[in-house]
């Protein structure tokens, strides 16, 4: 075994992060292999060199910050010192984040100096400027298009360009269109993936509608979706002038596209058959294409800065799948508590709402799809049950094609799936072929958020790596069965013989199944 000096060295070593430790004076008492690396120097060979003396702080202004920096953590004066700095080569581009933290009185050494390359984020940030630059620049060569009546459109253009979100830029947009002279009402659609429709997302009046225009239409607005391409009419069916509630003579269709993207169509109602003229639709389609432009600006720079993902949420009523027979033949709500995966077959664990375990053992285990049911423990009138399956039904299908299963709640009538992908993943295709093995699937919601810096699907395959399969099932069960509740609903020794080992191995899998688990959560807090 390493003594614990080597083995600190020899974890260092691994980590894609430069970084040294210095003595009081600046001294450098220890780099890992990435810091050699990047210096281009033998194990060993910067050892005794004075971080100082080798930093040339009159010919770089973030040299004589770094310094600074370093002495003051050394002097005690910071706990914690960071700088960003570019360090560019002449075939690359990279930046860098210095950070500098004191060691312990008791450890060797003063304070440890780390260098993270940050060069993605940069990249990042400076691509959403440049997307920026672009969006303004298009404003200005569609400037000399916006000409309509005393400057409303320039208002329009104005105000879409100043919107923080997608939201906000729909709302500015038909809020100022319906002010316009012949206009009378204005509302941009957005598609529903759920039954291929186009629904309102934003109207410049506040009222109730439950218009949903299918895709596959002669209507205008469908065609200016599927086409691509600006639509005209003076035939106003009743829909739309229901929806305009006003004395409407045309409507205009301008689809949002920009690039490969489609984000909705603005519908535009006027007074007169004859308002849009070639000068009026060159407006349109310059408003159009302005609102597009933002649009995709928008999301692109959000995509760039945050980690998003998009979250499902599917609702499937196919008899063959176990859980959702189960649920329908005992009358009864079940909910999903995760999988443990083994060599060949995998453990579901449930929570049942049931009184009888031995008739869902009995039912479960007749299933095709099931090879053993256990009854784990009982709280009041929930039961925690696993399932051991070949193949997780829905779950690994969503699994192999990137989408995790968050949560499942099963009743007799459907089983109700809440599944997250990422963002750059195209949904359509995820839900048909959900579809192809499951033919009553139905796309209930589709929503967008931000992850944390560090995703939830990341730290938990990360914790998975950790932990041994016997130590995360422990966990599992002693979390779902209520070990950990105060009184506890259940004993170390049942869930042991649930497991088939006696209690001394059990806590023994527990308590390093814990110690994993508080690392993981300490590593990144």
């Amino acid at each position: 075994m390493q003594p614990p000096q080597t083995l600190v060295h020899s974890t260092l070593d691994t980590l894609p992060i430069n970084i040294a430790v210095l003595d009081d004076e600046g001294t450098i008492l220890f780099t890992n292999r990435a810091w050699q690396e990047f210096a281009c120097a033998d194990e060993g060979e910067l050892q005794g060199v004075n971080y100082f003396g080798t930093t040339d702080v009159d010919a770089d202004e973030y040299a004589g910050q770094a310094v600074e920096g370093i002495e003051s953590v050394i002097d005690g004066e910071q706990d914690l010192f960071t700088l960003e700095y570019p360090c560019h080569s002449p075939d690359e581009k990279q930046w860098f984040l210095m950070r500098v933290a004191p060691l312990p009185p008791e450890d060797d050494g003063s304070a440890v100096v780390a260098h993270i390359d940050i060069t993605q984020r940069k990249l990042a940030e400076l691509a959403a400027e440049r997307r920026s630059e672009q969006l303004k620049a298009e404003r200005s060569n569609l400037q000399h298009l916006v000409d309509r009546v005393e400057g409303l459109i320039t208002a329009v253009m104005d105000d879409v360009m100043s919107a923080d979100s997608r939201a906000d830029i729909q709302q500015t947009v038909v809020d100022r269109l319906a002010t316009v002279d012949s206009y009378r009402f204005a509302w941009v659609g957005e598609f529903d993936l759920r039954d291929e429709t186009l629904r309102p997302a934003a109207l410049s009046a506040d009222r109730q509608t439950d218009l949903a225009i299918s895709l596959s239409a002669e209507d205008p607005v469908a065609l200016a979706a599927r086409t691509e391409e600006i639509q005209f009419t003076d035939d106003i069916g009743p829909a739309h002038a229901e929806l305009a509630d006003a004395d409407v003579a045309s409507l205009a269709a301008v689809p949002l596209v920009a690039g490969e993207s489609l984000y909705g169509v603005l519908t535009v109602y006027a007074d007169s058959a004859d308002v849009f003229d070639p000068r009026e639709r060159a407006v349109l389609g310059a408003v159009g294409q302005a609102v597009a432009t933002a649009i995709d600006a928008t999301e692109t720079s959000r995509l760039l800065t945050a980690d998003n993902v998009t979250e499902l949420e599917l609702q499937i009523r196919d008899d063959d799948i176990f859980f959702v027979s189960l649920s329908r033949e005992l009358g009864c709500r079940l909910e999903y508590g995760g999988s443990v995966a083994g060599g060949e077959e995998t453990v579901m664990f449930f929570l049942v709402e049931s009184d009888d375990p031995s008739t869902v053992c009995a039912v479960a285990g007749d299933h095709p799809q099931v090879s053993a049911a256990t009854h784990v423990s009982t709280a009041e009138s929930t039961a925690l049950f696993e399932f051991t399956v070949a193949d997780p039904p829905v779950v690994s299908l969503l699994a192999d094609r990137g989408a995790e299963t968050r949560d499942i709640v099963v009743t007799p009538e459907h089983a109700r799936f809440t599944v997250t992908l990422p963002s750059t993943t195209e949904t359509r295709s995820i839900v048909e072929q959900v579809r192809d093995h499951y033919p009553t699937t139905d796309l209930l919601s589709v929503r967008e958020r931000d992850e944390p810096p560090v995703s939830r699907q990341a730290f938990l395959g990360d914790l998975e790596d950790r932990l041994t399969n016997r130590q995360l099932t422990a966990l599992r069960k002693g979390y779902l069965g209520g070990f950990f509740d105060w009184p506890r609903d259940v004993s170390g020794e049942e869930l042991a013989e649930s497991m088939g080992i006696c209690p001394s191995t059990f806590h023994q899998h527990l308590r390093a199944g814990e110690r994993k688990l508080l690392e993981a959560i300490f590593e990144t807090w």
